[in-house]
């Protein structure tokens, strides 16, 4: 459509600039309206959130994102990097047209997206670090894991050395009841060999040596026995012990499984919260 170009403001876009102050209070932020016709801004109510100077009365370049609007007739939407005015801003031009529907001029209306801008670091500062944290609760989850899996070895390690030591204490009981029975062979012998008389002499012999190692046996089973007891009083404490160790293992497994979930959950908000922040 063609642009109209009058030396006079267009009653239209005098209309617009009377009521640029009613515009700018239907917005919960302070914006910046600037209203132009054709070629010039010909009013600008200035944000105190954006570091820009007034340009009314200046005159619009052609490659300007609100004459491209005037020419196209279709609204726009321009974000404004802090690079250019120190402050980052998002602007909304919509082209204003005259009672036949020819395009005449245009409003901007600019809010500062500071605050976006922020909340989109945060978010995704907060995001990378959830990741982050996730991971190495994932590690740490396996890692418990696998101490879990251990200490589970080490109770089944434990339960087979207690079962050798009562078969061990069964054979020493076998080892005393052999010694017992030797000791009153040895008796019975030397019994014998004093009733043979000087026949019988070499046989006492035998059976003193005989009596003499089944005291032997007796006194080592004794002290092994004695050894056994105070193995059994260590093995059941180390039962003891690998058991709280294990049911600490498994909770602090669930534990770290459940942070990890709850991070998880934390790290797909943070996601959303910086699309959210995205769309402002």
């Amino acid at each position: 459509m063609s642009i109209e170009t009058k030396t006079e403001v267009h009653e239209t876009l005098q209309w617009f600039v009377k009521q640029a102050p009613t515009i700018k209070q239907l917005f919960t932020e302070d914006v910046d309206i600037s209203i132009t016709d054709g070629e010039t801004v010909i009013e600008q109510l200035l944000s105190k959130e954006i570091a820009v100077q007034s340009s009314k009365g200046r005159k619009l370049e052609s490659h300007e994102p609100i004459m491209e609007v005037i020419r196209t007739n279709k609204v726009k939407t321009v974000n404004v990097p802090a690079e250019l005015y120190g402050d980052p801003f998002q602007a909304m031009i919509v082209p204003i047209h005259g009672d036949c529907g020819e395009v005449i001029g245009a409003i901007a209306v600019s809010k500062s997206t500071k605050n976006q801008s922020k909340l989109l670091q945060v978010a995704e500062h907060f995001a990378a670090s959830s990741e982050e944290i996730s991971a190495s609760t994932e590690q740490l989850a396996e890692s418990a894991s696998e101490f879990s899996t251990y200490i589970k070895h080490l109770t089944e390690a434990q339960s087979e050395m207690s079962m050798q030591v009562e078969n061990t204490t069964k054979i020493l009981e076998m080892i005393n009841s052999v010694a017992k029975n030797t000791r009153i062979l040895g008796f019975n012998a030397g019994i014998e060999a004093a009733r043979s008389g000087e026949y019988g002499r070499g046989f006492s012999v035998v059976a003193k040596e005989i009596t003499k190692l089944a005291d032997q046996s007796a006194d080592s089973v004794n002290e092994i026995r004695n050894l056994l007891d105070q193995l059994k009083v260590k093995v059941s404490q180390v039962a003891t012990i690998v058991k709280e160790t294990l049911e600490i293992a498994d909770n602090q497994t669930s534990s770290i499984n459940e942070i990890s979930q709850t991070i998880q959950h934390l790290t797909d908000f943070a996601e959303e919260i910086e699309d959210m922040a995205k769309k402002l």
